[in-house]
């Protein structure tokens, strides 16, 4: 008998020899992948390739507007070019209105002794919100991943890396290799009143949402220098400015539903932040919230001025060890890059 007969002799031997159940478990498991990665495929070409231009053209809106427009490509399996994204993507317009340096009111909340947090839960008819109103703004903190230019943390990690008892995510990233990372964050950061990271020049208005060393929120478009001059001590790069003196600014009004992070300040300090579920995580009344939801909420709290946070798959707020929302990341609780942060009662990090 030849080589090539005895090698076969063998492998028929062995098949003969595996348990049948053995060998239904691994038709069933090739069986599940083929029917999986078929099921993608034609799903990804039904929608990008597909006479469904509307769904394909808010699928690419969606996924722009929270800033990872990086996923789209690879998502769509490389059916949708950079011409059809940029053409359809959303308006990159993070800072919305800005109060001129000279014009903004100073307020000073370095005195307030009430450390109370009140956490509220509402179920509205497309999305289910979650919120924390915090009474000391001092106690506001933002952190950025103890891995910079590394890897990110997820919100959790940055929560007990600050003994922290509160967090949700914050601002923005910028990503490499088309990998979600959360290594390099966006924009501005400034961690009690020191420069962590920085894309842009110290004199370029980038869109950020900063506190001031008397717990005075401000947001809109800012450079590194007017925010020093404004005695800024944490900072992280995002928006837009959704409530501006108490009122809905234009771009309220604007985007579709999705998963949100934002946060506000009232007349008297008290910090809003709120995190809402979407893109059906948890049912069918789960798309998410608009702009104009996130704006109403915060008004709802009295909200003077109110900001959005980066949303999506990054949405996530820690409360008392448990995270409170159903992240949308198919693993769960996302990396990210930064994070703000609520302090323990008389552990603030304001001057």
């Amino acid at each position: 008998m030849d080589n090539s007969n005895q090698h076969r002799t063998r492998r028929e031997k062995r098949k003969q020899e595996q348990p049948p159940q053995k060998r239904r478990g691994l038709r069933l498991l090739t069986y599940i992948a083929f029917t999986a990665v078929f099921a993608y495929v034609s799903t990804v070409l039904w929608i990008f390739v597909g006479p469904f231009s509307n769904l394909r053209n808010y699928l690419i809106q969606s996924i722009d507007e929270t800033r990872h427009a990086y996923l789209l490509r690879p998502l769509s399996l490389f059916t949708v070019s950079e011409a059809t994204i940029k053409k359809y993507a959303l308006p990159n317009n993070l800072s919305g209105p800005t109060i001129p340096i000279a014009d903004l009111q100073h307020r000073d909340f370095s005195k307030i002794k009430d450390g109370t947090i009140k956490e509220i839960t509402l179920q509205e008819p497309t999305f289910k919100a979650f919120i924390l109103l915090v009474n000391d703004p001092k106690r506001i903190r933002v952190v950025a991943t103890k891995y910079l230019h590394v890897r990110g943390e997820t919100v959790q990690e940055m929560v007990n890396d600050a003994g922290a008892v509160a967090g949700i995510n914050a601002g923005g990233f910028v990503d490499t290799n088309w990998q979600g990372t959360g290594a390099y964050p966006e924009g501005i950061t400034i961690t009690d009143g020191k420069l962590v990271s920085m894309t842009g020049s110290a004199s370029e208005p980038q869109p950020v949402i900063a506190f001031t060393n008397e717990g005075q929120m401000i947001a809109g478009s800012y450079s590194l220098r007017q925010l020093q001059s404004l005695g800024i001590a944490q900072c992280v790069g995002f928006g837009p400015v959704l409530v501006e003196n108490g009122k809905e600014t234009p771009v309220a009004g604007q985007y579709d539903r999705n998963p949100r992070t934002a946060i506000g300040q009232t007349k008297d300090g008290t910090v809003i932040l709120i995190v809402t579920d979407g893109r059906y995580a948890t049912g069918p009344n789960d798309a998410g919230a608009s702009y104009q939801d996130i704006a109403d909420l915060m008004l709802k709290y009295h909200a003077d001025i109110a900001a959005n946070l980066d949303g999506g798959s990054s949405s996530t707020m820690v409360y008392q060890g448990k995270v409170l929302n159903r992240p949308v990341d198919i693993l769960g609780e996302r990396s990210v890059a930064t994070s703000i942060v609520v302090m323990p009662e008389g552990g603030g990090s304001h001057g």
